[in-house]
């Protein structure tokens, strides 16, 4: 048995019933306009109808929303759409105004990167080179710092090497620090170091504990001239340790010394390799040809085993330290390397002195043994004498470098 259920059907709608649009909604103060969305058409469906007469459909249309124009009118105090306006830079700064120090620059230390002020400051000069001999101006390269300030002239240029390294203040600091200990009056003593400490005291590179002692004596709290002995023996091994070997490599005393140096004193070059490598002037222009042909690793290392040789206090570490920069293998290296470009062959080439390998392990035993004597270093330098005196010293003396060098000397 079939069971019949009633269709349902919705209300229809008379010719003249018309569905009234919503009212829009209030417009946006700054309405974006939007893409409008097509729909596809979909089929039209059919609908159940009893009655023999066609429904008729109202199509409505999409209500438009009309947008008011922005209002563009300018503000009072700003800006507007169409308004033009040139934008004015700030002027230059007055050319009147000084300089502004640098950040992070100490009180007091502004005068020294202000250039107007450096360059009121008189240039030291070179003493002059009449009745002076090379001989003496020579020793300057062996002395200490006490034997070079004790010479008048070795002194200036020492001074003048200084000043052009911006270090001048450490030999005026040092030279006043020698006056204090000669001072017997304690009221003048604390007069000299309290203006010495405002003057210079700020950029004087002495440690904490140092620049205490002597505010102390500034101060007037414990006058002493015993106080003024760790900053002075802290300026000494300054300048000892670190600004004098500058200073004998320098190209100020090298240049000063060339014009001092006889012809005849070259023209022994020729004749004697340890002439050569004894003088400072042929062994400048000896190491700027070695320099040219990418050679100079073996002077370097005979003037850093010559200089280690001379010094008072050797050490392990000193012997490890040059031993570790020139000799020490590793990989890689011109024989362990796996690699076939020249250039990276050539470069360990540089950076290697080579040493039998007898000679090598033997001062790498004495080193661990910490058997350190002057006499450490003496077979490698007699080997890597024999190296430069075999091939470079020959080259050298056909070069234009020692050449021309002999067309300046008189």
């Amino acid at each position: 048995m079939s069971m019949c259920f009633p269709l349902l059907r919705s209300r229809p709608l008379s010719k003249k019933t018309v569905v009234p649009a919503e009212p829009p909604p209030p417009p946006d103060p700054e309405p974006v306009q939007a893409a409008a969305v097509t729909h596809p058409e979909q089929p039209e469906q059919s609908r159940p109808s009893t009655s023999k007469e066609e429904i008729p459909t109202v199509v409505e249309s999409p209500p438009t929303f009309e947008s008011p124009a922005p209002d563009i009118s300018p503000s009072p105090g700003g800006l507007s759409v169409n308004e033009r306006r040139l934008i004015k830079t700030p002027p230059p700064p007055s050319s009147t105004q000084p300089p502004r120090p640098p950040l992070g620059i100490p009180p007091g230390m502004e005068s020294i990167f202000d250039k107007e002020h450096s360059g009121n400051k008189a240039e030291l000069e070179l003493p002059p080179t009449d009745g002076l001999d090379y001989p003496r101006a020579a020793s300057w390269s062996s002395c200490n710092v006490h034997e070079i300030m004790r010479d008048a002239l070795g002194k200036q240029v020492f001074r003048c090497f200084l000043a052009q390294a911006l270090a001048e203040e450490n030999m005026t600091f040092y030279e006043k620090c020698e006056e204090f200990k000669k001072c017997k009056d304690n009221d003048a003593l604390q007069a000299a170091v309290a203006d010495t400490m405002e003057s210079m005291g700020t950029y004087v590179n002495v440690s904490a504990p140092a620049r205490a002692k002597l505010m102390e004596i500034a101060k007037g709290t414990n006058v002493d001239k015993k106080l003024v002995e760790p900053a002075s023996k802290e300026i000494y091994k300054l300048l000892e340790n670190d600004q004098l070997p500058r200073f004998r490599r320098s190209e100020l005393y090298l240049g000063f010394l060339e014009k001092l140096l006889p012809r005849s004193y070259a023209e022994k070059w020729k004749l004697n390799f340890e002439a050569l490598l004894g003088n400072q002037v042929g062994r400048h222009y000896f190491r700027r040809y070695l320099i040219s042909i990418h050679a100079e690793e073996n002077l370097k290392f005979w003037e850093a085993a010559i200089e280690f040789k001379h010094s008072k206090n050797k050490s392990a570490a000193m012997a490890r330290s040059i031993y570790d920069q020139f000799l020490k293998e590793g990989i890689p290296n011109e024989h362990q390397t796996f690699v076939s470009t020249h250039s990276l062959m050539w470069i360990c080439e540089i950076l290697m002195v080579f040493l039998p390998h007898g000679v090598r392990n033997n001062l790498l035993r004495l080193i661990k043994e910490k058997e350190i004597d002057a006499t450490l270093f003496d077979d490698a330098i007699k080997y890597v004498e024999q190296v430069l005196r075999n091939d470079p010293y020959v080259r050298f003396l056909q070069s234009d470098t020692y050449k021309d060098l002999l067309n300046r000397l008189q």
